[in-house]
């Protein structure tokens, strides 16, 4: 079957199963009234009406015939009926559907008949009668529902012995000339009964036939019905995301193309990505970010309905990109600020346990790029800058920007060798105890530096090992190097002094992590006693169940874990109800304004209340001002770490 036929029987099947008036078979055994049938057949129906007029004109002429070649006699009444029937039939054929079907159908009874009762009371058994009932039972069978088509033609199957009757009676009798059969009522009775054989013969076979055609256009329909909706569900999961049912990345894009090659002006182009997403699922379950997710996408509706200017897509993970037609950058600017409040309203850092923020990217068409390809990559270029700015702000795409992009590009393929190699340095910042002054504690910090670029910051080289595969090999560098100095830091500062070092998230989910280290000291006979791991909460992009088996492993082998950062996120309190650390280290930001904000120094005490109710010690980063200090003296937190104090120190080549 050629794509043309599968169409038009597909347009058929639609416009056959378009009418709610198609009663469906429910019992084997009882025949199958179809009237959209008999609507279909229609067309059929008019070539039966055009084939009978041209019949009955054939047998008109043959009646006249006589009459044009002057022999033999002309019978004037067949000739009539003949003539009659034929004009009927076909101006009903020329009407077309305006005379209803029955009236068709009972003309065609009509015209039958009354030739079959003609042709027997003038000829008998000869003629054209029985052909003409025949003909008519089958018309029955293919016009009338299948009940009243086989009362119908048994009744005119009756005929022939309604005329045995009457010649038994001795009503009608045949000239001799006709033959003597026909004036033997038995002949009547049989040629009856064969007519009424042949109707339940015919009958049963155009109904079987009927059935079984009305079972497989059913299960075509279903099939057809099946198909569609599976059609339906493959294009919805090819072009939109099943949470959020937005458009997905590949309709998206083509949707865009399609404005793109239209021709269309100046546009706008944002990338929204959510952070503390991981955390959050972590914290709640997969299930509730889900929820977070699917209320994000209907607040981007909100936004976007009845906007045809505007195209809201989700791309998978927690990102969200759109298409702005006839805006401006500072109309963009003031939408996201009032959408960032209004999901800040809906999803409170008190009822997520964690603040829900974003970033936002965004690119100007076609004035920073021409094609879809180059907008997408500007896009994720501008996203990284936004990674590492301010949360909540949209960053425009700026040319600058490639070029920090291909600076960072060079420090990774230095980094791998530099990893590989272990050509990195460790700085070690004091920690102090403020009441007696002295060092308790070591932070251990990489150091970095290149003939091309000179001493480069740590701000800028690891957050590049952060987001590559060299997390785990850098992570095991530096704990090696560390690991090497203990020996000389402890001859330095003596036996009471522990030594931090900074555990990203990923190398301290890293398979076996635990083992390694414990391994590892065995092996360079150190006793895990001197270390402390500095953990963020990022850390808890993870199951809790997890981090809290390999704390507990950790704390159980010596190694102290300490939770960093505290105070620079919002969900820090619920991992300390679930986690048992050793210390909590507070945020540089939270120490700011404690000299001159009342309200920052309560919040800072109730804090080290806290940490001292839990059996925590509590260490103040970022120190730098003897106001700090003195503030911090009216707390339970007794030891710092800051500019005041000493500056992170490379104390070995």
């Amino acid at each position: 079957m050629t794509n043309c036929q599968e169409k038009a029987f597909l347009r058929i099947l639609d416009e056959f199963f378009s009418s709610d008036n198609i009663p469906m078979v429910a019992d084997k055994n009882k025949y199958v009234y179809w009237t959209k049938f008999q609507k279909d057949t229609s067309p059929l129906l008019r070539r039966f009406l055009l084939a009978a007029s041209g019949l009955f004109a054939i047998a008109a002429s043959l009646h006249i015939l006589p009459l044009l070649t002057q022999q033999g006699e002309v019978d004037f009444l067949f000739f009539a009926v003949d003539l009659s029937f034929s004009g009927i039939l076909f101006l009903e054929y020329l009407l077309k559907n305006k005379v209803p079907l029955i009236i068709r159908v009972f003309s065609l009874i009509t015209a039958t008949v009354f030739l079959s009762v003609l042709s027997y009371v003038r000829s008998g058994l000869l003629g054209s009668a029985e052909i003409s009932l025949t003909f008519m039972v089958v018309s029955f069978y293919i016009f009338l529902p299948p009940i009243v088509s086989l009362v119908s033609s048994i009744i005119i199957s009756l005929l022939p012995a309604l005329f045995g009757g009457i010649i038994y009676i001795g009503w009608l009798r045949f000239p001799d000339s006709l033959g003597i059969r026909n004036n033997n009522p038995r002949e009547w009775i049989f040629n009856s009964i064969s007519l009424i054989l042949f109707s339940v013969l015919t009958g049963f076979l155009i109904q079987r036939l009927r059935s079984k055609l009305i079972k497989n256009i059913v299960y075509l329909k279903e099939s057809r019905s099946k198909i569609l909706k599976s059609q339906k569900h493959i294009d919805k999961l090819a072009f939109y995301d099943s949470l959020t049912h937005l458009p997905n990345r590949h309709l998206f894009d083509k949707l865009i193309q399609n404005r793109i090659n239209s021709g269309i002006s100046e546009s706008l182009l944002l990338l929204i990505n959510l952070k503390g997403l991981k955390v959050i699922n972590a914290l709640h379950g997969i299930e509730f970010g889900d929820q977070i997710l699917t209320l994000t996408g209907c607040v981007l509706k909100l936004y976007t309905d009845e906007k045809p200017d505007i195209l809201v897509a989700s791309l998978g993970g927690d990102e969200f990109i759109l298409w702005i037609e006839n805006s401006t950058k500072s109309k963009i600017e003031e939408a996201i600020v009032n959408f960032d409040l209004n999901n800040n309203e809906l999803l409170t850092p008190e009822r997520l346990g964690h603040r829900l923020q974003y970033r936002v990217s965004g690119i100007q068409f076609p004035n920073d790029a021409t094609n879809l390809d180059e907008m997408t990559r500007k896009l994720s270029i501008a996203m990284n800058v936004a990674r590492d700015g301010i949360l909540t702000k949209l960053v425009w795409f700026q040319a600058g920007m490639e070029q920090k992009i291909e600076r960072e590009q060079k420090l990774k393929n230095y980094l791998e060798k530099a990893i590989n190699n272990s050509n990195f340095k460790i700085a070690y910042q004091e920690k102090v105890d403020i009441t007696s002054k002295k060092t308790v504690g070591l932070e251990a910090l990489a150091r970095w530096s290149l003939p091309e670029f000179g001493e480069v910051a740590p701000d800028e080289f690891i957050p590049i090992i952060t987001n590559s595969e060299l997390i785990v090999p850098f992570g095991k560098c530096i704990f090696e190097k560390v690991i090497s100095h203990i020996p000389k830091l402890l001859d330095l500062y003596g036996n009471q002094i522990k030594i931090s070092i900074n555990i990203s998230p990923i190398f301290f989910l890293y398979p076996n992590f635990n083992e390694y280290i414990i391994h590892y000291l065995m092996d360079h006979k150190i006793d895990p006693k001197y270390l402390i791991f500095e953990i963020t909460e990022d850390v808890f992009l993870d199951e809790i169940e997890t981090i809290q088996q390999i704390v507990s492993e950790l704390r159980s082998k010596g190694i102290s874990v300490s939770l960093d950062d505290f105070g620079k996120g919002y969900s820090s309190l619920h991992y300390m109800q679930k986690i048992q650390f050793d210390e909590l280290k507070i945020d540089k930001s939270f120490l700011n304004d404690i000299a001159c904000s009342d309200r920052n120094f309560l919040l800072l005490e109730s804090i080290c209340h806290l940490a001292d109710s839990l059996g925590l010690k509590t260490i103040a980063e970022g120190i730098e001002s003897e106001e700090q200090l003195q503030r911090l003296k009216q707390t339970t937190c007794h030891v710092v770490q800051g500019y005041l104090y000493s500056k992170p120190q490379i104390l070995f080549d």
